[in-house]
C-alpha cells in the first residue's frame, strides 16, 4: 500500500494525502511517499519514478540490512532500525528511506508506529518550530529522531528487570525451597536481558555512525542549517549506548553476585556436613570397637558393668561437645 503525503509552505508547513503522483512538485512543496509492504510492481514503479539506485532496491527486498546510509547521487538511500517493545522482549523493524531535494521515500514491511506518530505530527503542525517550509533532510531527521528515542523505554524496562533481579538476591538464598530452581531461572532472565542488550547494540552502534556521517557533512541534500537538529539525536544515541553499555555490565554484575551466593551456600552446606561427620567420626569409632566380637573386659573397660552403656553414650556425647567448642575456638563455625 502507498500513500503520497504533499506538504505545502503554508505557514504551517500543511500537509494532505494526495491520490496520484503530482506531475511536478513545486519548489516550496514536498512529497513523501508512503511504501508499506509494497509488491514488486509498486517497487519497480518507484524505482523508475524517482530514478532509484538498483542496489538499494535490492537491499530493500532482501531486508536484514544494518543501519547505514549511501550516496547515490540522484538520492541518498539510509536503513534506520526502529525497536519495537513486544511483552518483555523486543525486536528491530527496518525502515528503509530514500530522499532528495524535494521528495523523501519511506519502505517498511509492517504496520509502523512510528509512521504513524510522524504522519499525526506533521499533519498537525508540519515541521514546526524546525521550519516553516518543507524539507526532506528535516523529515528524515524526525524518522531518526523518533527511532532512536524508542530506545529509551527499552532500556528503561531492563534497568527495572535487572534492579528487581538484583534485589531478589537476599529472598532467593533465605529461602531453601526450590532454591536451585530459582538460581537456573534467575541466570537464564539475566542472559536474556543480556542478549537483548546486545541486540540493541548491534543495532545502535551503526546508527550513531550513520549520524556522525550526516555531522561531518558528508551526506547530500541535507543542508548546513539542518545539521544542529542532527546533533541533538546524535548525542542521545551516544546516551543510549553508554547506558547499554552500563547495563551489560551490570548483568555481569548481577550474574556474578548470584554465583557467588551460590558458590557462597555451597561452601556452607559443605562445611556444616563436614562439622557433623567430623563429630561422628570418633562416636562411629567408639561404636565400631564396642561392636566387636572380643571376650569382655578386652580393651573394653565397663563392657560388663550394668551402666557401662550409659558411661559410653556420656563419654561419646562429652567428645561431641568438645569438639564443637574446639571449632568455634577455631572460628570454624
Amino acid at each position: 500500500m502507498i500513500t503520497l503525503t504533499l506538504l505545502k509552505s503554508d505557514g504551517g508547513a500543511a500537509a494532505e494525502t494526495v491520490e496520484t503522483f503530482p506531475d511536478q512538485i513545486g519548489s516550496s512543496e514536498m512529497l513523501w511517499v508512503d511504501a508499506e509492504s509494497p509488491t514488486g510492481d509498486e517497487l519497480a514503479d518507484l524505482k523508475q519514478r524517482f530514478s532509484l539506485d538498483e542496489y538499494a532496491v535490492e537491499d530493500v527486498v532482501h531486508r536484514n540490512q544494518r543501519p547505514k546510509m549511501e550516496d547515490y547521487g540522484k538520492n541518498v538511500f539510509a536503513v534506520i532500525h526502529v525497536p519495537v517493545v513486544k511483552g518483555h522482549s523486543s525486536e528491530i523493524v527496518e525502515l528503509f528511506v530514500f530522499f532528495q531535494k524535494n521528495w523523501i521515500i519511506t519502505i517498511h514491511s509492517v504496520d509502523s508506529e512510528l509512521i504513524h506518530s510522524v504522519d499525526a505530527r506533521i499533519r498537525a503542525r508540519g515541521l514546526s518550530p524546525l521550519a516553516t517550509s518543507p524539507s526532506p533532510d528535516l523529515l528524515f531527521y524526525i524518522f531518526l529522531d523518533f527511532a532512536v528515542d524508542a530506545y529509551y523505554p527499552i532500556l528503561d524496562e531492563v534497568e527495572e528487570r535487572l534492579e528487581e533481579i538484583d534485589q531478589k538476591a537476599t529472598t532467593t538464598f533465605k529461602t531453601r525451597v526450590k532454591r536451585m530452581e530459582n538460581i537456573v531461572a534467575i541466570i537464564t532472565t539475566i542472559e536474556g536481558v543480556r542478549k537483548r542488550l546486545m541486540t540493541l547494540r548491534r543495532s545502535l552502534t551503526p546508527t550513531r555512525d550513520m549520524l556522525g556521517m550526516v555531522m561531518r557533512g558528508a551526506v547530500p541534500f541535507v543542508a548546513d542549517a539542518s545539521l544542529r537538529s542532527f546533533r541533538d539525536v546524535y548525542d542521545h544515541s551516544f546516551q543510549l549506548l553508554e547506558t547499554i553499555d552500563n547495563d551489560r555490565d551490570r548483568t555481569s554484575d548481577v550474574r556474578d553476585l548470584y554465583i557467588s551466593l551460590h558458590s557462597a551456600s555451597t561452601d556452607n552446606t559443605i562445611k556444616v556436613l563436614t562439622l557433623v561427620a567430623t563429630i561422628f567420626l570418633p562416636l562411629t569409632l567408639l561404636a565400631g570397637i564396642y561392636g566387636m566380637n572380643f571376650t569382655a573386659g578386652f580393651f573394653q573397660p565397663g563392657s560388663s558393668d550394668p551402666l557401662g552403656f550409659y558411661i559410653l553414650i556420656l563419654a561419646m556425647f562429652t567428645i561431641s561437645l568438645g569438639l564443637v567448642y574446639s571449632f568455634k575456638r577455631s572460628g570454624w563455625i
